[in-house]
């Protein structure tokens, strides 16, 4: 639920500065590896527009981000515990642009919220030499603990470079977007039905943070399908 208010909130601050837009416009996004969404865009002024999306992270852009983990070298069996996780998650994104002619420049900041409900236990155990059994008690009734839930949210922070091709007509035009993102925030937690691992999370947490910091640098390019609901001067 803080989630979604988060994300609600970081998309509706993009729209309140693009309701005093001069012209704006619609976007479908293919965004890779991050997001399949929707976006809009407002010009503040001459050279200024602001924009907001939401989308889903989901395959493709899951298995390219993997891919990408196992090629800097991330631990296997911590790739293992956060690899369900990063199957399908939802995204939301605020970006400012510069806008010279056809092209633009700009910086962007995005949340980026994933979960899986069945991380193995066994793989967290071994991995950061603990023992749910040492954890206090929430369900007795269960057997084992074979599953666990793991969320994690990204907080990302980039430069993008963009240049519009216009279609036939005044209203449509095609945007091609290459940006590199770095993470500077993150907060992951992971849950058991059976014990309370309120006193483990600080350290999954903090090691995750770490290893966000160091290693979630997002490269990524973006077609977007853009509908002008005025037609801006080129």
């Amino acid at each position: 639920m803080k989630f979604k208010i988060t994300l609600l909130s970081f998309i509706l601050t993009g729209f309140s500065y693009g309701a005093l837009a001069q012209k704006s416009s619609l976007k479908l996004i293919a965004e890779i590896p991050v997001h399949f969404g929707l976006g809009y865009e407002g010009q503040i002024s001459k050279r200024f527009s602001v924009g907001t999306s939401v989308g889903v992270f989901t395959s493709p852009n899951s298995t390219i981000v993997i891919e990408y983990l196992k090629f800097i070298g991330t631990d296997e069996e911590l790739l293992l515990i956060i690899d369900d996780a990063f199957e399908f998650g939802v995204v939301g994104e605020v970006n400012v642009n510069y806008n010279i002619k056809r092209s633009y420049i700009g910086i962007f900041t995005q949340i980026i919220g994933v979960k899986a409900s069945d991380a193995s236990a066994t793989l967290v155990e071994n991995y950061y030499d603990v023992k749910m059994s040492d954890y206090p008690l929430l369900n007795a009734g269960l057997s084992s603990d074979k599953h666990l839930t793991f969320k994690t949210r990204l907080y990302q922070a980039g430069l993008l470079f963009g240049h519009r091709f216009p279609l036939k007509g005044d209203r449509f035009e095609i945007d091609v977007e290459m940006g590199l993102s770095a993470n500077f925030a993150s907060k992951s937690k992971i849950y058991s039905e059976k014990h309370d691992l309120s006193k483990f999370n600080d350290r999954f947490n903090e090691e995750l943070v770490e290893y966000y910091k160091k290693y979630a640098f997002i490269p990524s390019c973006g077609v977007m399908l853009v509908y002008k609901l005025k037609p801006n001067e080129n």
